[in-house]
């Protein structure tokens, strides 16, 4: 069973890696994009090209998830040590998660429908930005959980 979990925590580690670097691609060079475009070329650039986010960002947080949950059930019985870290990963990304029905959708749909005041638009996303850079670091946090859990169980494996 510790190969199993084994597995699986690699693969958790994959797909947090995956979707944390998306995250950061998102926060450092989308967000500095809309930064510096005009109000009204971002809220163009945005009803044109916004779509791709949600289908490339909502299933790579989606698969995380799943393979984290996955990879604390696996290693519940046969890596205690595993479990206190797993459990915190899962905490963090679940977090993460959350904030999208909490803050983005409805923000992300303010900008579609742009009905904004162009004045308002460098304000909003400074205040998108923030949420973003939150949930970038929550889901770093999770890599970082999953990460010791892994190292906690190589311990419990050299040991054996």
């Amino acid at each position: 069973m510790v190969k199993i979990s084994n597995i699986f925590q690699v693969l958790t580690l994959i797909a947090l890696g995956l979707y944390s670097g998306a995250l950061l691609f998102i926060a450092v060079a989308v967000v500095n994009f809309w930064q510096a475009a005009e109000p009204s070329m971002f809220l163009s650039w945005m009803s044109e090209n916004f779509y791709r986010f949600p289908t490339i960002m909502i299933p790579l947080n989606m698969v995380s998830l799943l393979m984290l949950i996955v990879a604390l059930a696996t290693a519940w019985k046969s890596s205690p040590s595993s479990r206190l870290p797993l459990s915190l990963g899962l905490i963090s990304l679940f977090i993460c998660t959350i904030t999208f029905p909490i803050y983005f959708a409805g923000a992300n749909a303010e900008f579609l429908s742009q009905t904004i005041d162009l004045g308002d638009i460098s304000e909003k996303i400074a205040i998108w930005s923030n949420w973003h850079w939150f949930r970038t670091g929550l889901a770093i946090l999770s890599i970082v959980f999953v990460s010791w859990a892994l190292l906690n169980q190589g311990d419990e494996v050299a040991k054996a």
